[in-house]
């Protein structure tokens, strides 16, 4: 089915024979024809909606996509929409999705399409390739399904089902097997629809091709599969050691003055700048936490607050960050304080905080505080 010679280290020529070749396409896409997934990026071929699904797609389960896809779309409907995009109702429209640089690099990139492209986006790969944010998968998934062009999209789902099915040894994520796995997704596609093809071996990878107890007996690759020949399917992908996830305690204060509640946005760091949140920070191996907290406070607002109840306490993760945070009611000791309010200090009521984006634990901050409230 397929010869492998060995070159320096885990550098790979593939070659498939033709007629396996196209054996294995027809499987595939005669699946693929009955057993796909009803989802709203399939309906249509538009480039920019495809990019939008993509980019959202990486990292994220397709059911939480869906109805921020949906929003997203109807909130900037067009690449010029995404273009003037004020960046704080961008922020809110993508708040609980993560990853936010995403969203600014669609912006950014959006705003590339107009200035370099005349506002249309890029046929060429090379082009879809330079925008920021775009990667090899999302420049090879944008040309294949919007333009029908032959480039292989790899995604993890795609790597998973290659690495069984031709019983590829070592970490898919090193970069001689991330190698072999382009070049095996290279050969494997068809000239006539490719982007039906990525879609389908991302599919299969999706739903059938798991991690753990894949459905072998409803793949359409069942008979060639060579990991699943000698029953070690659920072995492959080799896994690498996991990371030790880094716990860390954070604590923020509700402070309440006037009906009104004190938010502030973040003004650096890659992954919530710009995003609104409740003051407070990171406070490990801290005695009194209370006390560290209205001293913060104290020292970033030049206001004095009288700590009370917790409000809750919300377990949150960012990539390898394991993170508990205590959430305190607060309220000034004295109404003669200077009360601040910036660009990047607000005092608002709490109806008017669906106007600000908050990243997801805030969010689950303001969902208790309206809770406790009603």
């Amino acid at each position: 089915m397929m010869k492998v010679k060995k070159k320096k280290g885990l550098e790979f020529c593939v070659q498939l024979d033709p007629a396996r070749k196209q054996k294995l396409q027809k499987k595939l896409f005669d699946w693929y024809v009955i057993h796909q997934r009803e989802l709203p990026w399939r309906k249509v071929k538009d480039p920019y909606s495809v990019w939008i699904s993509e980019v959202m797609l990486q990292q994220t389960q397709v059911q939480t996509v869906i109805p921020y896809y949906l929003r997203f779309l109807k909130s900037f409907p067009t690449i010029g929409h995404l273009a003037k995009a004020n960046l704080q109702h961008l922020l809110r429209v993508w708040a609980g999705l993560g990853y936010y640089s995403r969203a600014r690099n669609l912006r950014q990139a959006a705003r590339k399409i107009i200035q370099d492209h005349n506002g249309r986006f890029p046929e060429s790969y090379e082009g879809v390739l330079a925008l920021p944010g775009i990667g090899r998968y999302t420049a090879g998934a944008i040309s294949s399904i919007a333009f029908n062009q032959r480039y292989p999209a790899l995604d993890g789902n795609a790597a998973r089902v290659l690495t069984r099915l031709f019983k590829l040894r070592g970490d898919p994520k090193s970069a001689g097997l991330h190698a072999l796995l382009w070049k095996c997704a290279q050969e494997l596609i068809p000239q006539s629809n490719p982007g039906d093809f990525n879609q389908a071996l991302m599919e299969l990878g999706a739903t059938l091709c798991s991690p753990r107890r894949p459905a072998c007996l409803r793949c359409p690759w069942q008979a060639e599969c060579l990991a699943r020949k000698e029953g070690i399917q659920e072995l492959l992908p080799e896994k690498r050691t996991s990371l030790v996830a880094e716990k860390s305690q954070w604590a923020v204060a509700v402070i309440f003055h006037n009906q009104r509640v004190l938010i502030v946005r973040r003004t650096e760091g890659k992954l919530l700048r710009d995003f609104w949140e409740f003051p407070g920070g990171e406070f490990n191996e801290v005695g009194n936490l209370k006390s560290a907290l209205a001293k913060k406070i104290w020292r970033d607002f030049g206001l004095r607050v009288r700590l009370r109840n917790r409000l809750t306490t919300i377990k949150h993760a960012i990539t390898k960050r394991r993170i508990t945070l205590l959430v305190y009611q607060a309220e000034l000791k004295t109404s003669m304080l200077k009360v601040p309010h910036t660009q990047t200090v607000r005092w608002v009521r709490l109806d008017e905080l669906k106007k600000y984006p908050f990243a997801s634990a805030s969010s689950q901050v303001v969902k208790a505080l309206k809770s406790m409230i009603c």
